[in-house]
């Protein structure tokens, strides 16, 4: 009797963990499901995108322009220079591909990815004295917060930011790629104000207080940003683009005693690139000009853009 009652108990303990096994299972399978819809979904808006970033991000890589100057930096790069006095200036088709936030991971996706299908004659990168450092400004995570949404449909940007095992899967998700965009993505496939133009979008007057603290402490060297910025200036040299990079000016503070920096100078020489340093300069220190520290408004923009195009000609880099 003993026996049979054994049998019974395990009997049901085995069909309870069968039933929970399959009740696990159609769980798994049910947001695997939603999570591809999701992301499918999504995706297919991206490019119905009316304004911000994703509709800056998309013309930049369905453009069938060959550009002659391509644009790269982070929000110094995107708030300060105008492709149209560089087309008006140089008589060249111009677009600014900076964004806010971005850094060498980011730009290395996006030259690999237009040096493919183009051949500018020239690229412009605005570099910060400390690029080099470890940070959350610019780095890899930053390149795929705003990438993440391409990667279906152009899988070589994922591939150019050499993402790990555990990235690649996390970023197979769609309800992970779009986390907390959601409402975003669909209000700007609706209706929305695009004040961005050919990637240029202007700060106007002058801020209240500093967009973020400009004076973060000392971070230890990233080398894999090296290994971005090589990978970049190799890129350039064996499709024939030249390469021009400029340290935009900063209204009273001067970083360039940051090992960052000496490396950055380091690398640049060896390589024989040209650089321009405008970090602390007479020609741009007016506080009318300014947004904040670190950022020219819209006047200071024209100025600083004129000023680059006359110097280009002045220099016949093109």
């Amino acid at each position: 009797m003993k026996e049979v009652d054994l049998f019974i108990h395990d009997f049901k303990n085995n069909e309870v963990m069968r039933r929970l096994m399959l009740q696990l299972g159609l769980i798994i399978v049910v947001l695997i499901i939603v999570d591809r819809f999701v992301g499918n979904t999504l995706d297919s808006l991206i490019p119905r995108h009316k304004c911000g970033y994703y509709k800056k991000i998309n013309t930049y890589l369905n453009s069938v322009n060959n550009y002659d100057i391509v644009i790269f930096g982070n929000s110094r790069g995107m708030h300060q220079y105008v492709p149209k006095v560089f087309e008006h200036s140089l008589n060249t088709k111009t677009i600014n591909a900076g964004i806010d936030g971005a850094g060498l991971p980011y730009y290395k996706a996006l030259i690999d990815f237009y040096l493919k299908r183009h051949k500018p004659k020239l690229i412009i990168i605005d570099i910060n004295n400390r690029e080099l450092e470890e940070s959350i400004v610019g780095d890899k995570y930053n390149a795929i917060r705003f990438l993440s949404p391409f990667f279906t449909n152009e899988p070589e940007l994922k591939q150019s930011l050499n993402l790990s095992f555990k990235d690649n899967i996390i970023q197979s998700s769609g309800l992970v790629r779009y986390n907390t965009r959601f409402y975003g993505i669909i209000k700007n496939c609706i209706s929305c104000k695009d004040d961005i133009s050919e990637g240029y979008k202007p700060f106007f007057g002058t801020a209240k207080r500093d967009l973020r603290n400009y004076r973060d402490p000392v971070g230890p060297i990233d080398n894999e940003r090296i290994d971005d910025l090589e990978s970049i200036i190799a890129s350039c040299k064996e499709k024939g683009v030249k390469l021009l990079f400029i340290f935009s000016p900063k209204r009273n503070i001067d970083d360039r005693k940051f090992y960052s920096r000496k490396l950055l100078t380091k690398i640049l020489e060896k390589h024989k690139l040209q650089y321009w340093d405008f970090t602390i300069s007479d020609k741009f220190k007016a506080k009318q000009i300014f947004y904040d520290s670190a950022h020219l408004n819209h006047q200071g923009a024209v100025r600083f853009s004129d000023f680059i195009s006359r110097k280009i000609i002045e220099s016949q880099i093109l």
